[in-house]
Formats: structure tokens, sequence, C-alpha cells
């Protein structure tokens, strides 16, 4: 409960900052580039469909290692996560900055290296370094201290944006702040660690490490690759709105399906909040507690998904003007195909962690890759129909047709007759 109540505590004062936030960066940066951004942070986040699979393949290993007290393999596993990660930060960073440079000597890019292109990639690099040490918070279930330093992070960064951003009044303020804060995070972090298992973070590469790198290469990893990369696809809405409509048009999808989303994000904490101990049972083979704990709490959380999605019905359209005034959407369908996406979106996340705790990745890809594809065809057929709302029906759509049902299937056939540790 701990994990819970202080995972809320950090999302309710990373929520209300995001709001506070908003009229801000309207004020000072405009509705061209608060909508250019959006569209970076979407473009930062995707770009992980490179190395994300590596997040839920070290939880996994750093989670078992901690429940069996190897504290041998837990640090191993710390130091091959700080090399692969930022080994593929630092050499996506550059293939992107030399062929932005590249394409601007050829004219094939009107728009010369700028500033926030390269602070945009210094925090890339700053982002991914520090992943790990996020990453074995959860690993572990000690959830509350990783979200204590998350809480550090934020606070510094509003107190730098609100001093910054009045004064310079260009994106290069927001990444500053956001770098600073990042690195006070890190180096809190790194302490912590150091302190709880010595030697963690960076170290020499040992033959010992080759069974961690051999699981994270082979299907297992495979999976966790292949699952990684759905994820970011469906959470590229802006981007593709982006795209479609241009960054004016970003910005109002954002002011759109920010209090859903943000609504979203906060139940979906429940069920990752529960990955750590599903890992644990499953690692010590107790898989008829996982399947007491799936099947009680899924009544429950769904109570919470009903409850949620109706009072958003209600107070939508409310809740957007009264945050950002006549900028807000207008049109009273939008809320509710808000409201529907949410649902829909939100009552996935429960049998999607337990799969993704348990290893259960095959059938999670499949259903994934179904939604993803699904959902980005119709985004792109529904938007001269919709508009910004397109990806919203979308999502209503490929739910309503098969991945509501496919993904509470998964757990059906758990625990099987014998159960891989590949995936």
């Amino acid at each position: 409960m701990s994990a819970l109540a202080s995972g809320y505590v950090f999302m309710f004062a990373n929520i209300l900052i995001q709001f506070a936030l908003t009229p801000f960066y309207l004020r000072y940066l405009g509705a061209q580039q608060f909508g250019v951004f959006m569209m970076l942070l979407s473009l930062i986040n995707f770009a992980s469909i490179g190395i994300g699979w590596k997040s839920g393949g070290l939880m996994r290993i750093l989670g078992e290692c901690w429940a069996n007290n190897n504290y041998k393999g837990f640090r191993n596993t710390y130091i091959v996560g700080k090399y692969l990660f930022s080994l593929y930060a630092v050499v996506l960073v550059a293939i992107v900055l030399g062929g932005w440079w590249a394409g601007y000597k050829m004219e094939i890019i009107d728009e010369p290296l700028s500033s926030n292109i390269w602070l945009a990639g210094v925090y890339f690099i700053l982002l991914y370094e520090s992943a790990t040490e996020r990453l074995a918070f959860i690993g572990i279930n000690r959830q509350a201290t990783g979200s204590q330093l998350e809480l550090l992070r934020v606070l510094v960064f509003v107190l730098l944006i609100w001093a910054l951003l009045p004064y310079i009044q260009d994106l290069v303020a927001v990444w500053i702040a956001m770098m600073v804060a990042l690195v006070m995070q890190r180096i809190a972090s790194g302490i912590y660690w150091s302190k709880h298992v010595s030697r963690t973070g960076w170290g020499p590469c040992q033959s010992e490490m080759k069974p961690v790198l051999k699981r994270l290469a082979g299907r297992q990893g495979a999976g966790y690759a292949s699952y990684a990369a759905l994820l970011l696809v469906l959470q590229v809405d802006t981007m593709i709105v982006g795209f479609l409509g241009g960054p004016e048009a970003a910005g109002q999808f954002v002011l759109l399906w920010k209090i859903p989303e943000t609504i979203g994000l906060l139940l979906w904490k429940i069920p990752a909040t529960v990955e750590p101990r599903v890992i644990a049972l499953d690692s010590q083979s107790k898989g008829g507690l996982v399947k007491l704990l799936f099947s009680r709490g899924r009544s429950w959380f769904m109570l919470l998904v009903v409850g949620a999605s109706v009072l958003y019905l209600i107070l939508g359209q409310w809740l957007a003007e009264l945050w950002v005034g006549d900028q807000a959407p207008t049109e009273r369908w939008m809320y509710l195909a808000g409201s529907l996406a949410l649902f829909f979106n939100a009552i996935a996340r429960w049998p999607m962690s337990f799969a993704f705790a348990l290893i259960r990745l095959k059938p999670l890809v499949r259903v994934a890759g179904i939604e993803a594809a699904g959902k980005l065809i119709l985004t792109v057929l529904l938007f001269p129909h919709f508009g910004i709302a397109s990806p919203l029906m979308a999502i209503i759509l490929i739910h309503v047709v098969y991945v509501t049902f496919a993904y509470q299937r998964i757990m059906m056939t758990y625990p099987p007759k014998t159960v891989p540790r590949e995936g």
C-alpha cells in the first residue's frame, strides 16, 4: 500500500504541475512552440522503440534476483543495464544529429541544427543513463522511495521553469530545467543504491554478466522488444495528429486528451504497482496466488474504471474550460469519445500488467500488435471526418471489435503446465 500511496502522491503532484504549466507554456511559448514541444516529447518517447524492451527484461531479472537474495546477480544486472541504456542513447543521438546536419548540407532539410535539437539530444542521453536506477526501485518493489526521488525531480523542474521561462521565453529554458532536475534525481538515486547494494552503478564488464545479456537477447528479449515497440506505437497519438494536421492540431489534441489520459494514468498505477508482487510470486512458483490476486483485483479495478469514466463524461468539458478557457475544444461529442476511450484503455491494463509480469509475451504481443495496427490505420482513415478526435474514435472501435476481450483471455491459460522462462 505504501508503494501505491507514494506513487499517487507523486502522480498527483506531477499532474497538478503539468496542468498548471500548460497555460504558462501557452502564454510564453505560444501555440506554435507549445505544439512543437509536445511533438518533440512524443518523438523522445518514440525513440525508446529500439531499447524499451530492456526495461521489462531488466525489471524482471532485478526483481527475481532480489526476491532470491541474489545480490551479486542484482549488481551484475544493474551494471549491464547502465551500459546498454547509455550506449543506445549516445549512438541514437549521434545518428540523428549527424543525419540532420547532412540533410541540411544537402538541402534536404530546411532548418539547421538548432539549440533545441542539441538540448533534446543531451536530455535524451541523461534520461537513459539514469534509467537503471529508476527500474531497480520498481523491480524490488521499493516504489515509494523511487516516487520520492521522482517528486524531487518534478519540484526542482517547476521551480526552474517558473524562474527561467518568463525571461527567456523559448524552449531552451524548458530543456535546461528538465536536465538540471534529472541530474539531481540521478545523483540522489545513485547515492541510494551505492549505500544499499555496494558497487552498483558503473563497473567493469565481466564474463559472469553474459547470462544476463543472453537472456535479454534471446526469445524473452525479443518478446520484450516487440511488446515495448507496440506500446510506443499505441502512445504516439500526439505525433500522428501533428503529422496529419500540423503542430497546432497536435496542441489541440493534447488539450482534449490530457485530462482523460491523466485519469487513465492514475488508474494504471494500480496494476503497475502490483507487478513486482506478481513477479515475486511467479518466481516462487505460487501460480494459485497469482490467479487469486488477478481475479479479485479485476473486479474492484473494473468498478473504479467505470466510475472514473462516468465522472469524466459529466465533468470533462467543464474541467477543460476551467483549465485553458476558450482554447478548450467546444464539441461535446469529443468528451463522450474521451470518456469511452478512457474506459477501454483502462480496463485493458489489468490483464496487460499481469501478462507482462508473468512473461506471457507471445499472446501479449499478438493482441497488442493487432491493437496498434488497427488504431494506426483507423486514425489515418478517420482523421478527415473526426479531426483531432480520430485517435479516440480509433481506440473505441478497435477495443469494441477485438482488443478488450482478447486481453482478458490471455490470463485464462495461466498457469500453464510448465511455466517457461522464455517469452
